[in-house]
């Protein structure tokens, strides 16, 4: 090999080098900045009676890093903006047909149906959504029609976590 080649080589291996070192420190940074977001929380006793678009209060909190999600309102709101995945589990009465919808910021997401006709048979469903936020969207459940009911003892659950920080927008720092 001629010297010409080898400088070529050499080049060659510097770039290479040079794009994993890059690479590699964007990987570092955004691992460094993303901040972890998951939530599970589950209803504790049975709702009764629930009110017209009231929003389902999952008391129970099993986990909130980030503290993300409010048990007090049974509100999500999104610490960093990114994508999140968000899940819901609920167990209804016999003899009940319920609705419940999934709500970003007031706007209508998707709807939950369970329909348990028989008097002796429980009905349960679940829906996973993946959504974009931006930090403060919020994401609740809320009951559809008037004296609906759900099954409690930790049956109902909600839970969602961030799978991507969006990190386009740069942190200002002192606001």
């Amino acid at each position: 090999m001629n010297m010409r080649a080898k400088i070529n080589v050499v080049y060659i291996l510097y770039l290479l080098l040079v794009r994993i070192y890059v690479a590699g420190q964007q990987r570092i940074r955004q691992a460094m900045a993303e901040r972890p977001v998951a939530f599970l929380a589950t209803l504790s006793s049975d709702l009764q009676h629930a009110g017209a678009n009231q929003p389902i209060v999952f008391d129970r909190v099993v986990t909130n890093v980030g503290s993300a999600y409010n048990p007090h309102v049974g509100v999500f709101t999104a610490p960093v903006s990114g994508i999140y995945v968000f899940s819901v589990s609920l167990l209804n009465y016999p003899g009940h047909t319920t609705n419940y919808c999934l709500y970003k910021n007031n706007a209508f997401i998707s709807e939950i149906y369970l329909n348990a006709p028989d008097a002796g048979h429980y009905e349960s469903t679940s829906q996973t959504v993946v959504l974009q936020l931006t930090k403060g969207d919020d994401v609740t459940l809320r009951n559809v029609f008037v004296d609906e009911s759900l099954r409690g003892d930790n049956y109902c659950t909600f839970a969602g976590f961030l799978v991507w920080e969006d990190l386009s927008q740069p942190a200002v720092v002192g606001k």
